[in-house]
């Protein structure tokens, strides 16, 4: 296994080898930090003598599964992301995400390929908190929740602005996040991907001249769309055949598409088929807090769309429908949800999402259907 690399370079201090196992144990067994311990153990994976380790996928739409995936084509992955956003040896890269997830491990991976110097902060909310102000960060990523409340504060704005490169991903990002985003410095990208790529296979610039709203596949991948629309890709280091999503995109070159939703999530709407993704995206410009778009039964046209909001108290009936009066304008008459719904509490998967299934248990109120 001469292609697996052993040598980690952890907050300025090199090591390989069997230092490289001691570290891995020391932080394991030793460090009281839940987010140390995930790294050992994932040190420990990488550095024992199996060609492959276990992951967790995200649990998007349901229960995290455990999958196999291969040592080689994880540095496979590291080496494309490497070439493609210019990774240079001896600079620094932060690891952010927890190591239990293949996005943290990922980082770890890269690192170990192009010998970068990897600095570890706490996986927390708003991780620039932490660290050095001294240390400039040449390549990061991040969830979007956690580029949010960065910027939230000025000195961890200054810290996001003043990375080299970010790559955001694992949830799709806030209309009004992105908006901000255009503004600032630096290279900002949304990433493309699941546990069963190994990370991202595609990216969407998110500021600067080169900003759009459709994605584009590293090198090596390929893409298509099947019967239901939704992506197929095959990518170079993934064997088996090409990988089939449940997301419904349309296709805009050989090598780009823009993503419209889950296929699993969409509302056929008296024959029309509407992507809640894209409702929620316009909702996003009046509606703060969490909220999701989903289908209710419909004598009339089989599904139509509902609006459920996250709330610490259900507003009075006058000020939900301002509400509605207000999506008329972004929404057109077959988005406009026939419901607003509202639950004091919603279900969340393990990576964070909401899971609009379990939400729907949690409901608290229901005012009727709205006029469209």
């Amino acid at each position: 296994m001469s292609e697996i690399p052993g040598t980690l370079i952890l907050n300025g201090t090199s090591h390989q080898g069997e230092a490289l196992v001691r570290l891995a144990r020391k932080l394991k067994e030793e460090s009281p930090e839940a987010w140390e311990q995930a790294i050992g153990s994932f040190l420990l994976q990488w550095t024992g003598s199996s060609d492959s380790l276990e992951v967790y996928t995200s649990g998007s739409t349901g229960d995290p599964a455990v999958r196999t995936v291969s040592k080689k084509a994880m540095v496979a992955s590291a080496v494309m992301t490497g070439k493609y956003f210019s990774l240079r040896e001896g600079s620094n890269a932060l690891l952010c995400l927890s190591a239990s997830t293949i996005a943290g491990m990922m980082m770890v991976v890269r690192a170990m390929v192009h010998r970068l110097n990897l600095i570890t902060v706490p996986p927390k909310g708003s991780p620039l908190e932490y660290g050095s102000k001294e240390s400039a960060i040449a390549f990061a990523a991040m969830v979007p929740a956690q580029v949010f409340n960065s910027l939230q504060i000025p000195e961890t704005a200054f810290k996001l602005q003043s990375i080299g490169t970010l790559i955001i991903g694992g949830a799709p990002l806030d209309p009004e996040l992105e908006k901000k985003l255009e503004m600032l410095p630096g290279n900002y990208y949304a990433t493309y991907g699941m546990t069963e790529t190994l990370t991202h296979i595609a990216v969407r610039r998110l500021n600067g001249p080169a900003r759009s709203g459709a994605y584009t596949v590293l090198p090596g991948v390929s893409i298509a769309a099947d019967e239901r629309g939704c992506l197929t890709a095959e990518v170079p280091f993934i064997d088996g055949g090409p990988i089939i999503t449940n997301d419904v995109v349309r296709l805009i070159s050989a090598d780009s598409f823009e993503w419209l939703g889950r296929a699993d999530f969409v509302i056929n709407c008296g024959g029309r088929k509407l992507h809640p993704e894209q409702i929620e995206k316009k909702a996003a410009q009046i509606i703060e807090g969490n909220f999701f778009v989903t289908a209710l039964p419909d004598q009339k046209l089989g599904e139509v769309p509902v609006l459920v909001v996250e709330v610490a108290e259900v507003p009075e009936a006058t000020a939900v429908n301002h509400i509605a009066d207000r999506l008329k304008t972004f929404l057109t008459r077959e988005e406009m949800p026939r419901k607003i719904l509202f639950s004091r509490k919603f279900a969340y998967t393990a990576s964070g999402k909401i899971n609009r299934n379990e939400s729907m248990k949690t409901v608290v109120k229901d005012l009727g259907f709205f006029q469209v």
